[in-house]
C-alpha cells in the first residue's frame, strides 16, 4: 500500500539519512586502546603495530618422520647400492637435539624434530631400512630436504600483525606462536540495552489487557552481539523519566553506549527528553526515512547515548543505519558494510520526502542478485523482517523503483542461508 507524506510530515523539517549520520559518527571516537590478554582479543582490532622478537619458526626443524643426516653421506645412494650410516642418537620433541652428528652419522627424528648439529637434511622413514645401530639409506637428499628452516616464516623484527587489523583466528595463531600474550586493542564496546514503556512485559510472563511483550530488548542484544559488541540488558522501564534516569545510572559505570527504545517522540511528555533534563545532553531529530522517522541522539555522563523509536521494525533498521556504524567506529573497525547490488522482482514504492528502507529477500541468478519484499511497509510487523536478507534503500523523492531496476541493498543476513 503506498504511503503518501501526510499534513504533519510536510510541516515538519525532517533532517536526511545521511546528515544525522554524519553527526552521530562525528561525535564518536575509537575506545581508549586497553592491553588485553590474546585469549580475549578475538574480533577486537590492533592499536600498534606487533613485531616479532625471534625468527619463526626459532629453530630448523623435519617435515618428515625419518633420519636426519649429512646430505653430502648419502649422495649416491639408491636401492640397489643403499648407504649406509651410523645411529648416533634420537632426537626427541621439546627436548635438545642431541650430539653434533659427524660424518657418516644420522639420528631418527620425528616430524618437527630439531635439526641436530651437524645434519642438513632428514631421509623420510620409508626411504630407510633400519638394522641393528645402522639405517641402511635407499635414496639421495639433497641439503635442506624435509627441513623445515629457522625464521623461514618469519625473521625476527619483522611485522606480525599491523595496526588497524581486526584480530581474527589466524592472526591469533600467529601471535602466540611468536610468544605474545597480550596486546593492545580497542576492546568490544559495551553496549547498556533499555526498553521503554508502560506496556511491557518479559517474554515467558502473562499478558494482561493491553500489555505486549517486550521484542526489542531481544533484538538489540542480538544485533549488539553481532555487531561485536557485548550488550547489557537492563530492566524494562516504565514511561516515567525518574525510573529511565535510575536505570541509566545503574549501568553508567558499565557501559560505553547507551540505547533505549521506545520515548523519543517530539512532544512534552516524551520520558527520555524529560529525563535528559538537567542530567545530559540530548538532540531529538525527526529524520526523513521510513520506518524509523523519531531518534534521540546525545550523552550521559559523557558516553553517547542513542534513544531509538518504539516500533521493533523502527529499532532494527535505526540500529543498522545509525548505532551499528558507531559502535564499529569506537571498536576502530570501519563503519560501514559494503552495500550490496540487487535487481528488484517486483516494483516498489518510494516516498516523496523520505527513503524508505523496504525488507527484502534474496536470491541469486547466475551473477545477479535478486531481491523480493518480504511484506508490508507498516513498522510494527516484524514477520516480515525475519523473513528478510537485508533492506532495499530507495531514496527520497523516488516515486517507484520498477521491477528489472537495480537498488542498494543493506544486507543482515547471508542470502545462502535458509
Amino acid at each position: 500500500m503506498r504511503e503518501h507524506a501526510n499534513a504533519h510530515d510536510a510541516d515538519r523539517v525532517l533532517l536526511g539519512v545521511e546528515e544525522v549520520r554524519a553527526r552521530i559518527l562525528s561525535a564518536v571516537e575509537p575506545l581508549v586502546p586497553v592491553e588485553l590478554p590474546l585469549q580475549e582479543v578475538a574480533g577486537c582490532v590492533l592499536a600498534h603495530d606487533v613485531h616479532a622478537d625471534f625468527d619463526l619458526p626459532p629453530f630448523s626443524s623435519s617435515a618428515m618422520d625419518g633420519f636426519a643426516v649429512r646430505a653430502a653421506d648419502v649422495g649416491g645412494a639408491n636401492r640397489e647400492r643403499p648407504v649406509g650410516l651410523r645411529i648416533a642418537g634420537e632426537v626427541r620433541m621439546g627436548r635438545p637435539s642431541g650430539t653434533a652428528l659427524e660424518e657418516g652419522e644420522a639420528a631418527a627424528i620425528p616430524t618437527g624434530g630439531r635439526i641436530p648439529e651437524g645434519a642438513d637434511a632428514v631421509v623420510p622413514i620409508e626411504l630407510c631400512s633400519i638394522d641393528g645401530d645402522r639405517v641402511w639409506v635407499l635414496a639421495p637428499v639433497v641439503e635442506g630436504e624435509h627441513v623445515r628452516s629457522a625464521g623461514e616464516d618469519v625473521r625476527a623484527g619483522e611485522l606480525l600483525v599491523p595496526a588497524g587489523a581486526r584480530l581474527l583466528a589466524p592472526d591469533l595463531g600467529l601471535l602466540a606462536s611468536a610468544g605474545v600474550a597480550s596486546v593492545s586493542v580497542h576492546s568490544r564496546v559495551r553496549v547498556a540495552v533499555l526498553s521503554t514503556g508502560d506496556e511491557l512485559v518479559p517474554p515467558g510472563e502473562p499478558l494482561a489487557e493491553g500489555r505486549i511483550h517486550d521484542a526489542n530488548a531481544f533484538t538489540l542484544i542480538a544485533a549488539v552481539e553481532e555487531a561485536g559488541g557485548v550488550p547489557l540488558e537492563a530492566p524494562i522501564v516504565p514511561d516515567d523519566p525518574a525510573r529511565l534516569v535510575e536505570a541509566l545510572e545503574a549501568v553508567a559505570d558499565r557501559a560505553d553506549v547507551f540505547v533505549s527504545s521506545g520515548g523519543v517522540a517530539m512532544g512534552e511528555d516524551d520520558p527520555v527528553k524529560r529525563a535528559f533534563a538537567g542530567s545530559g545532553e540530548i538532540d531529538l531529530y525527526e529524520v526523513a526515512m521510513q520506518p524509523g522517522k523519531p531518534q534521540a541522539f546525545g550523552s550521559w555522563r559523557g558516553k553517547p547515548f542513542f534513544g531509538l523509536p518504539g516500533n521493533p521494525v523502527s529499532v532494527f533498521v535505526s540500529f543498522e543505519v545509525f548505532v551499528r556504524p558507531a559502535l564499529l567506529r569506537m571498536m576502530g573497525r570501519p563503519p560501514f558494510r559494503p552495500p550490496a547490488k540487487a535487481v528488484l522482482e517486483e516494483d516498489v514504492e518510494g516516498l516523496p520526502r523520505k527513503t524508505r528502507f523496504a525488507r527484502v529477500r534474496l536470491r541469486r541468478r547466475g551473477d545477479r542478485l535478486l531481491a523480493a519484499v518480504t511484506g508490508g511497509h507498516r513498522s510494527n510487523l516484524m514477520s516480515p523482517l525475519a523473513r528478510a536478507h537485508g533492506l532495499a534503500v530507495i531514496p527520497a523523492g523516488v516515486e517507484v523503483l520498477r521491477a528489472g531496476e537495480t537498488c542498494s541493498v543493506m544486507v543482515f543476513r547471508d542470502p545462502e542461508e535458509a
